[in-house]
């Protein structure tokens, strides 16, 4: 589905087809208190927020809150979901800050934005930049990220 079109004079390859700056996706999310327990348990992070309700309603957040991990894993698989109409492609790095918590009950919406399309020949494809977040029902934002993944050159080979 990527575009194979390259520049005679500069040889850079143009942005994979259909792919632009700008572009956005959005997916909607709800975490249960079951959600979250599992999450945690799955990962081994015995935190009692995570766990607890008698522990988490004595802490400032008053009821079972997600792990980072919980919120930045979920954050982070919406890329490659959103990537896979370019396959094939592979996540390069991350950045996530957990600003506010995420609580069981909330629902919450994970929002991307394509910020860059670096054509890279050493990695025979696309670098692809995007800057997310997760905004709670409330409108508060909880989790900002930013990632890069490589979108390979249609036919490329490592």
């Amino acid at each position: 589905m990527a575009s194979e079109e390259t520049s005679e004079t500069s040889g850079v390859r143009g942005a994979p087809e259909g792919m632009r700056v700008g572009e956005r996706f959005a997916k909607d999310i709800a975490f249960t208190e079951v959600s979250i327990r599992q999450f945690a348990s799955h990962v081994g992070d015995t935190n009692p927020l995570h766990h607890d309700q008698a522990a988490a309603a004595a802490s400032p957040f008053g009821r079972i809150i997600a792990s980072g991990t919980h919120t930045s894993a979920m954050m982070l698989a919406a890329v490659p979901d959103y990537l896979k109409a370019w396959q094939p492609n592979v996540g390069l790095e991350a950045s996530v800050r957990m600003l506010r918590p995420v609580r069981a009950g909330d629902r919450a919406r994970i929002e991307w934005e394509v910020t860059d399309i670096a054509d890279t020949p050493k990695l025979k494809g696309w670098i692809v930049t995007l800057v997310g977040r997760l905004v709670r029902d409330d409108g508060v934002v909880a989790v900002t990220a930013v990632s890069k993944s490589l979108v390979y050159w249609p036919g490329a080979r490592t």
